[in-house]
């Protein structure tokens, strides 16, 4: 397994009019929810091209400083998606990440990041109703925090 590269994790600005800017990095498990032919080229969701998708072997791989990263890097929000629990193929990389981001498992998220802009999803390949929900509720919660910030500052 080759690491993720910390410039896939930075939303890059190649906003465009078929692509806006990038909002949301999606860290997700090549065998969870099924995302042939939901992808354009630059791997934002059909869908909704503000999100972008970062594609890896197993959940279990994904670390929090990945996702920190994204949020440094100017994403207003970072999700992982691995397979239901108890059906992982390496069979338990989502029980680590998970753990990992509840801080049962080093290594774990920092005290600094704010938690409301990392969430973690559980899905079979046949999920992608699903998925979508949970993005769209995903950016409704990104959308509160924005605004929560604005007005604290």
């Amino acid at each position: 397994m080759t690491a993720t590269p910390a410039s896939d994790l930075a939303p890059a600005d190649s906003s465009t009019e078929q692509n806006p800017p990038i909002r949301i990095i999606g860290l997700v498990c090549e065998r969870s929810v099924e995302l042939e032919n939901r992808l354009n080229n630059d791997d934002r969701l059909l869908d909704d091209p503000s999100v972008k998708i970062i594609t890896v072997p197993c959940s279990g791989i994904i670390q929090p400083i990945m996702m920190e990263t994204s949020l440094k890097k100017g994403a207003k929000g970072c999700f992982a998606t691995g397979c239901r629990m108890g059906d992982c193929h390496y069979r338990e990389g989502n029980k680590f990440l998970q753990e990992r981001l509840l801080g049962k498992r080093m290594p774990k998220l920092k005290p600094s990041v704010n938690k409301h802009r990392i969430e973690a999803y559980w899905l079979s390949a046949v999920e992608y109703d699903e998925f979508r929900d949970l993005i769209e509720s995903f950016q409704a919660t990104v959308d509160r925090v924005d605004a929560d910030d604005a007005a604290a500052s």
